[in-house]
């Protein structure tokens, strides 16, 4: 299959999938797209685009074949008894994951796709009365592993200022920024470097909660979580909040699991992966970039196997989740924190599943009505 990227901010909502026209396409008049502020506006035809310069020598870099996924949402009416908007993530276009063509049927004519370029979040949005109907999202998918490489240094894109004081900035916890601080100082000790204290933040959180010692870290959690069952992406955001704490940019990002894994059965699936959201993490250091960290998947595999902390298993894959991202899983948006584009405030740390807000678009709050839903995907041969 030729491969071909597209700007999903810039695509235009069809009952067709896209592909990338040598000349523009007409419209068909059912779809809206993107403005170049917000909401949606009069349809056009889509655009292909290349990917973009500050991403190309990643892009060099990134090892591996691509390989395609088939991502389908399927989401059933349901009545909310006032005016609702739906909104349904859709995956980022980075040097490890590109959206290579999208359809979805349903959705009125009121439907379209937004961007909301903090969090980099892309959203389908339809707005549809007091019921969010019917719909279908079709999106072809491709990955490639992303693996950190110690001897590549200063062969990265440079992140603006902007981004990286976007990732130092406080977020939801549970103590106070000095206690915080105080506690990312003590870890890390005399250890001056980026790198290697980030090392120790993500050694000494795993070494904590494989052996239960959640109060140890628990100021770094996000707020609402007890310490009695901490998840893996509790775990991932307290990383995030231990690396804030020292000025290290670190983000989060909610993504999706789209296919099997090769690191162990219980880390992956396809078919029916409704309930099968992740939460990943990366930091950002002089000479190397970004760099990509799972915390979350060490203590998914101890839970569900009821390992020890010091089983073979979970040492091998802790070192192995520390600069590598198994890419069958695709990422939304980074985080804590994120914009619907257009719409409300919704105060949820991240979006990985079909929302339904209620009231005005841009003022409304979030539905207490559960968005009936299904998320399916399989490899594609």
């Amino acid at each position: 299959m030729k491969r071909r990227t597209f700007l999903l901010g810039g695509l235009l909502a069809s009952s067709t999938a896209f592909a990338a026209p040598k000349k523009k396409a007409a419209s068909n008049g059912t779809g809206l797209k993107k403005s170049s502020r917000s909401g949606l506006r009069a349809p056009s035809g889509p655009a292909p685009i290349k990917v973009p310069a500050k991403l190309a020598p990643e892009m060099a870099l990134s090892g591996g074949v691509w390989r395609p996924y088939d991502l389908r949402v399927d989401v059933s009416s349901t009545s909310h008894g006032d005016d609702a908007t739906l909104w349904i993530p859709i995956p980022m276009d980075t040097p490890w994951q590109q959206v290579t063509a999208i359809s979805w049927s349903g959705g009125g004519n009121k439907a379209g796709i937004r961007f909301d370029p903090a969090s980099q979040l892309h959203v389908y949005v339809s707005e549809n009365g007091s019921n969010t109907p019917d719909i279908t999202l079709n999106l072809r998918i491709e990955t490639r592993t992303r693996q950190f490489d110690i001897t590549k240094r200063g062969t990265f894109f440079h992140e603006s200022e902007e981004e990286l004081d976007r990732n130092v900035r406080e977020t939801g916890y549970q103590g106070t920024s000095d206690s915080l601080r105080r506690l990312a100082d003590e870890v890390t000790g005399r250890i001056i470097e980026p790198l290697p204290r980030a090392r120790a933040l993500y050694d000494w959180v795993l070494d904590k909660a494989l052996s239960g010692q959640c109060s140890a870290y628990e100021l770094a959690l996000p707020p609402r979580t007890t310490c009695l069952s901490p998840k893996g992406e509790d775990v991932t955001i307290a990383f995030v909040n231990l690396c804030r704490a020292l000025n290290i940019p670190a983000r989060a990002v909610w993504g999706q699991i789209i296919g099997e894994s090769r690191l162990n059965p219980k880390l992956g699936a396809t078919g029916n992966v409704t309930k099968d959201q992740r939460v990943r993490a990366e930091f950002h250091t002089p000479g190397y970039g970004w760099i990509p960290v799972d915390p979350g998947d060490v203590i998914r595999l101890q839970q569900l196997e009821g390992l020890s902390a010091t089983d073979a298993r979970l040492t091998n894959l802790r070192k192995k989740l520390f600069g590598f991202w198994e890419m069958n899983w695709v990422g939304y948006q980074y985080g804590p924190g994120f914009k619907l584009p257009g719409g409300p405030d919704t105060g949820l740390a991240g979006l990985a599943t079909p929302l339904a807000t209620i009231g005005n678009p841009r003022a409304g709050r979030t539905s207490d009505a559960e968005v009936r839903y299904r998320i399916d995907a399989k490899s594609i041969s």
